[in-house]
């Protein structure tokens, strides 16, 4: 169940204005209504579901300093949920003087109207089951999977073109607009990560003079989001889980279960236990009161070790405890979490029949990051294909996940946005912009956030010497502190600035950050954030809203 089902968001009524409802105890929430074409206001509406955390001043004084918005990724990430599990971790760094406001964007979450490709849940797990999550499982897995690719592409144009139509990236580009003035503020405050850098890129060269404080992190080459290629995400992606395994063995076996002295003799078991998998998938079987079934494969195992490359901070003890298990013959540990039981539930997921259902996985994936797309029409196979090799030469472990995942449904997808991208990469903001990459990070390398950095004149990028994810899954004190000094007076760090994370991968969880040790009471961090550095924020966070 996800943090925000137990609210009635239809009973809030949607309005140009905010008509702020308590929810959630200490929270508001509100429904705000904008065009659901910008390029064509008769062709209806939308109602974005608003989160805030409120501010300790009020509107008008001089403290207050406006909302930030907030977007954790996906595409299909719910900001409402980011902010719910959130509020403490971002309030603590950034202070009081902001609204903390999380939304859904179009297609996403409590946002209506509902994205609805599939009837129900045994239709939609009929579809994911024809759908390959990893290209390379057989001989006919690639061809496969553009197929089904192209059966979503024509359920979504027969089933739900309007909707599809509609949560473009320049649409939710354009409601982050709305959402300011709504507040009473012509310039956008923002902090996305992932995709969600592709929303702040896309504002930013949308209307750059509407830019206030304003970061992106986790950056993605929002150049070859819009072309529909991909020669960058994984460039970091093996360097990423050698570091893990480096990380191992600066733990010692007392924290790290795949102990050796050697990194690379780490990597040459883990290796052997996916071409075993491979060829023999293992059993999964808990005869408990809650009983639970699988089937370890090949393509789940992947599936966790980018997860371990993605999230090692939060995920990590867990991931080697259950791949070192797994050398037992136990799969039972590795196989929580996996795409192969998320799939599964589906079985088993409650709905109303009377309703739209909106599966929220792949479906708003596919429409939003084809949807985007400026090219015109599907690919062919041999299309796909090509563009699936640009994947390999960066990482040819990784390609196949990243593929089924995101790009493969690209290839299938007929619909575009009624709304455009018309903007340039290559402008000034009216208020530079502030940049975020880890230095090993397997799905948005450092290097696209100089990328993107070129462009926006002024801009400055903060490299963390962390591995995962975006800066959010390893927790760095100098980042913090940056992140404080910039939200709270534009101050940018200086060019070159690289921060070191406060813990190691395969750190006790007793563990303290240097800011405790230092004494240093610059940023307020309350008992609530350490949980969070440790890691409990970050796995809460990727449960409830996957990261692009």
């Amino acid at each position: 169940m996800s943090l925000s089902s137990s609210f009635n968001w239809l009973s809030l009524n949607a309005s140009t204005s905010l008509a702020w409802t308590p929810c959630y105890d200490a929270f508001q929430c509100a429904r705000l209504s904008v065009p659901l074409y910008y390029s064509d206001p008769s062709a209806g509406s939308a109602a974005i579901a608003l989160i805030k955390s409120p501010s300790n001043f009020s509107a008008g004084s001089a403290e207050y300093l406006g909302p930030i918005l907030f977007n954790p990724g996906g595409p299909g990430g719910s900001g409402v949920e980011l902010v719910l599990a959130g509020a403490p971790y971002f309030r603590a760094i950034i202070g009081a003087q902001y609204d903390l406001v999380g939304f859904d964007p179009r297609g996403v979450g409590a946002t209506t109207p509902p994205l609805s490709i599939f009837n129900s849940p045994p239709e939609a797990l009929e579809w994911y089951a024809g759908y390959p999550q990893n290209v390379n499982e057989s001989v006919s897995s690639f061809g496969r999977g553009h197929a089904a690719a192209n059966i979503l592409g024509s359920l979504a144009a027969d089933r739900a073109s309007v909707e599809a139509q509609a949560v473009s990236t320049p649409a939710v580009a354009h409601d982050m607009l709305s959402i300011a003035r709504a507040f009473g503020f012509e310039r956008v405050n923002y902090w996305g990560v992932s995709y969600g850098s592709v929303i702040g890129a896309t504002f930013a060269a949308m209307f750059p003079q509407n830019v206030g404080r304003f970061i992106i992190d986790g950056v993605v080459n929002a150049h070859e989001w819009y072309a529909g290629v991909d020669t960058s995400s994984l460039l970091d992606a093996d360097a990423a889980l050698s570091s893990v395994w480096s990380a191992c063995t600066a733990a010692g076996p007392s924290n790290c279960p795949l102990y050796a002295s050697d990194p690379a003799a780490i990597a040459k078991r883990v290796n052997a236990l996916v071409d075993a998998v491979h060829l023999a998938p293992v059993p999964v079987f808990n005869g408990s009161s809650q009983i639970t079934f699988g089937v370890m494969d090949y393509t789940a195992l992947v599936h966790q070790l980018y997860t371990l490359a993605q999230h090692p901070y939060a995920d990590g003890a867990q991931i080697v405890a259950g791949l070192s298990a797994l050398a037992r013959g136990d799969a039972s540990l590795i196989y929580q979490g996996s795409d192969a039981q998320a799939v599964s539930a589906l079985a088993t997921c409650a709905f109303d029949a009377g309703a739209p259902f909106a599966d929220g996985s792949l479906d708003v994936t596919f429409a939003i990051a084809g949807g985007d797309q400026l090219r015109t029409g599907t690919l062919s196979l041999e299309q796909a294909r090509a563009n699936y090799a640009l994947l390999v030469k960066q990482s040819a472990f990784f390609a196949p996940d990243l593929w089924a995942t995101l790009q493969g449904g690209g290839s299938g997808w007929t619909l575009r946005g009624k709304d455009r991208f018309n903007g340039s990469f290559a402008t000034q903001t009216s208020t530079p912009v502030l940049l975020i990459g880890n230095t090993f990070d397997p799905l948005t390398p450092l290097a696209n956030a100089h990328n993107m950095s070129a462009g926006f004149a002024r801009s400055v990028v903060l490299q963390q010497n962390s591995t995962g994810h975006s800066s959010w899954t390893g927790f760095s004190t100098c980042t913090a502190r940056a992140v404080h000094a910039y939200f709270a007076s534009g101050a940018l760090p200086a060019r070159g600035t690289v921060c070191q994370p406060d813990f190691a991968i395969f750190a006790p969880a007793n563990g303290t950050t240097s800011l405790e040790r230092r004494g240093d009471g610059e940023v307020a961090f309350d008992a609530a954030v350490r949980a969070i550095a440790l890691g409990d924020f970050v796995a809460r966070r990727r449960r409830g809203a996957r990261a692009f």
